[in-house]
């Protein structure tokens, strides 16, 4: 795919030695990388599940179920990553410097609060939230355990997610690349020591998974810290202040809460969906969750497109050129189609080789090739929400998908889902099956919304 050409405007964004201005890369350039250290963090989730998977579908059950609701808080801090993204890619765009290097450090005060508001709010009360998923008592109590300690790392998370943010919206794509493949390799090599009691360590099982996993936020934050402090990163210190900016604040929350709610509003869906699943069984559970785990494999080009279209959309509209913007949008929606059907047929080709590694139990291994088998017949679609999502996002228009993943996942996914198992008790099979309906309305209404280019006068 060729790259777009960009606008002579060189003025740096930081000492790192970036240009403001359209980035000469192209969608695949700037979407790799992102793939990459999205594959290594799946590659970690594959070895938290395959690791606790050892102790028993309890605990893969509550890794899932604690990870999820953790996932709930962070869409809480993304709020300001989200906003950090429309603005940057629309400054940089712009030749606005100043502008960049303001709103990172704005987004990075709004996500520290964020962060710290939302943990305040759920440690007291971790067993009820684990509780919601209507679970058996034995996940529960392990489930709870692993999100309080899971809990301790939503700082370090908010700050490495704004940081990733801003650069890959400045077009630096490298950077949180090699900072997340530390962080994953750290991840695994703490999760050997902490899980299983390696190197004189205590074995504290999935506690030690979650332990893990704060100090591998820790390491990417300090990490990317020690970059930004030494000024070789393109967002610079020197630009904007660090005091609050009720103007650049505000303008952040306006475009970040309706991405927040949509990504608060998925999370509370897949636990609902979780909480419809309950009365077939622990077994049923713990397959979903390692068959969702598998599935967000095939994810990552989807991510790497989303995040790539982001930049360019917004890019573009900074340079005010909005017809460059939209084939951007289209290209990446195409790349990212072919890309994840592709990955997604080889993900249900070899599910059950890849379901043995994750447990030695056979109910839970069949039941996750009948997930994966399902599932499949969704990636065309999911590919379409995740790209166009994603230009969408980053001419700033964040209420559309969240409309969006109303409709699909709340009226559809967990609409059908409640009458299948309420109204026919329906099998299990059936249940999963509506999740690709759910992908099939998300994706035609993305698609008309980009067509009708209202987003190409979106102000930020």
């Amino acid at each position: 795919m060729s790259s777009p050409e960009a606008p002579g405007n060189a003025a740096d964004v930081g000492s790192g030695g970036a240009a403001a201005g359209v980035t000469p890369l192209g969608i695949w350039a700037l979407a790799w990388p992102t793939m990459l250290v999205m594959g290594a963090g799946t590659i970690v989730r594959f070895a938290d599940f395959a690791m606790v998977g050892d102790l028993g579908p309890d605990a893969t059950a509550a890794v899932g179920v604690g990870g999820g609701f953790y996932w709930l808080i962070e869409s809480l801090t993304s709020v300001g990553s989200i906003g950090v993204t429309a603005i940057v890619a629309r400054a940089v765009g712009a030749g606005d410097t100043a502008l960049a290097a303001a709103c990172h450090k704005q987004g990075q005060i709004q996500g520290i609060v964020l962060a710290s508001v939302g943990c305040a709010i759920v440690f007291p009360f971790t067993d009820s939230a684990i509780g919601l998923y209507g679970v058996e008592p034995e996940v529960v109590a392990i489930g709870s355990d692993y999100l309080w300690w899971r809990l301790w790392g939503t700082i370090p998370l908010s700050i490495a997610m704004v940081f990733g943010a801003a650069l890959r919206a400045a077009g630096d794509a490298q950077t949180p690349l090699w900072a997340g493949l530390v962080a994953s390799i750290v991840n695994v090599f703490m999760n050997w020591v902490l899980i299983y009691g390696n190197l004189g360590a205590p074995a504290l099982g999935v506690t030690g998974a979650a332990i893990a996993s704060n100090i591998a936020m820790a390491v990417m934050m300090i990490h990317l810290l020690a970059l930004f402090a030494t000024r070789r990163l393109v967002v610079s210190p020197d630009g904007g202040s660090w005091r609050p900016d009720l103007d650049l604040q505000t303008r952040i929350l306006r475009i970040g809460v309706p991405g927040g709610i949509e990504g608060g509003l998925f999370q509370t869906g897949l636990m609902l969906f979780q909480r419809i699943m309950s009365p077939f069984g622990t077994n049923v559970i713990a397959a979903y969750n390692i068959g969702a785990t598998l599935l967000s494999f095939s994810f990552i080009p989807g991510v790497g497109f989303s995040l790539a279209a982001s930049t360019l959309v917004g890019q573009y509209l900074g340079a005010r050129d909005p017809e460059r913007s939209a084939r951007q949008g289209w290209r990446a929606m195409s790349s990212a189609v072919v890309t994840m059907t592709l990955i997604g047929i080889g993900l249900v080709v070899f599910a059950r080789p890849i379901a043995d590694a994750f447990t030695n139990d056979p109910e839970v291994i069949d039941l996750t090739v009948v997930v994966l088998s399902i599932f499949g017949f969704a990636h065309p679609f999911m590919a379409v929400e995740f790209a166009i999502g994603g230009a969408l996002r980053g001419a700033g228009d964040t209420i559309f998908p969240l409309i969006c993943v109303f409709s699909g996942l709340v009226v559809v996914r967990l609409g059908l889902a409640f009458v299948l198992v309420e109204g026919f008790d329906a099998p299990i099979e059936w249940v999963w099956s509506v999740l690709v309906a759910d992908y099939i309305v998300k994706a035609v209404l993305f698609v008309a919304k980009f067509r009708g280019g209202s987003w190409k006068r979106r102000r930020v």
